[in-house]
């Protein structure tokens, strides 16, 4: 494992790379997590023969921020950030993995550009995410903090309060089962830098301004050509598992659905091995 940079169009972004196979294995970390949780499944993919990337997502550690504006903190900047990596990287038909906000990038490129993705694993938050919200009331009450974070000023130092307690309390509350002492602390280290706090939160406010204007029909999201597993944590405590019930409907291409027993949220992190070969064996 070793960390490089990679300078595209856009951005430079800090990265965590292992192996040197012939086949290229983009991996995208979401909220509040860095690279460094993909590490176990990095190092299965290349034994199996690929190369492995893994970035720091915009704003996150080392790799560039832009501007703190919401709209550059978008879905469709993300997607693009995704785009620009892939085009620098020059990979034919990659394996492109993403969990929670890197899932939620991962379907912004698939739906904007499926040519460039050759498997897609999608996990934790499913492309259909804004229908959950609507479909299963309890998805509101455990996306609370979403709302929370709506709010300049008072959201930042709530998360950097008492040494990012926040965090854990999010951890436990989404993967209950799992023990992330040496793994949250990581983390801690990657929200310390730079304006991680403030770029991180300018997701939610971003995906706010984009959704709330919107009647959910006008999100529904259908017809994606790309072959995708789609991975749920059976005990994930912030995306309920009944929300990825009826995702498969959201492709056109091979959809499968796989649901990881004794994992929350972090099913990557906590199960790592039980992730890797499920998707090893999508990838065939």
């Amino acid at each position: 494992m070793e960390k490089t940079r990679i300078q595209t169009q856009t951005l430079e972004f800090e990265a965590l790379r292992a192996g040197d196979g012939d086949r290229l294995a983009l991996l995208l970390h979401g909220f509040p997590d860095d690279p460094r949780g993909f590490e176990p499944v990095m190092e299965r993919l290349a034994d199996a023969g690929y190369t492995a990337v893994a970035p720091y997502e915009r704003g996150y550690g080392a790799t560039d921020t832009p501007p703190l504006e919401p709209s550059n903190y978008s879905v469709t900047a993300l997607g693009g950030d995704v785009i620009a990596l892939l085009n620098t990287l020059d990979a034919d038909d990659p394996l492109v993995i993403g969990h929670d906000w890197g899932a939620v990038a991962l379907t912004a490129v698939c739906r904007l550009d499926p040519s460039l993705v050759g498997e897609a694993v999608v996990a934790a938050v499913p492309p259909d995410f804004v229908e959950a919200l609507d479909d299963h009331p309890s998805q509101a009450l455990r996306s609370w903090y979403m709302t929370f974070f709506q709010v300049p000023g008072l959201a930042e130092e709530s998360l950097r309060a008492n040494d990012f307690a926040l965090i854990e309390r999010l951890w436990s509350t989404w993967s209950p089962n799992w023990d992330y002492a040496e793994r949250v602390e990581e983390v801690k280290e990657t929200f310390r830098e730079s304006e991680t706090v403030e770029a991180s939160l300018l997701y939610y406010r971003s995906f706010f301004d984009e959704i709330l204007p919107k009647p959910v029909g006008s999100m529904r999201i259908r017809g994606i050509d790309v072959p995708t597993l789609l991975v749920a944590g059976r005990d994930d405590g912030c995306v309920t598992v009944s929300a990825f019930e009826d995702s498969t409907r959201c492709y056109d291409a091979h959809a499968e659905l796989e649901t990881v027993g004794g994992a929350g949220h972090f099913m990557h992190a906590e199960k790592p091995d039980v992730f890797a070969d499920r998707v090893l064996e999508f990838v065939g």
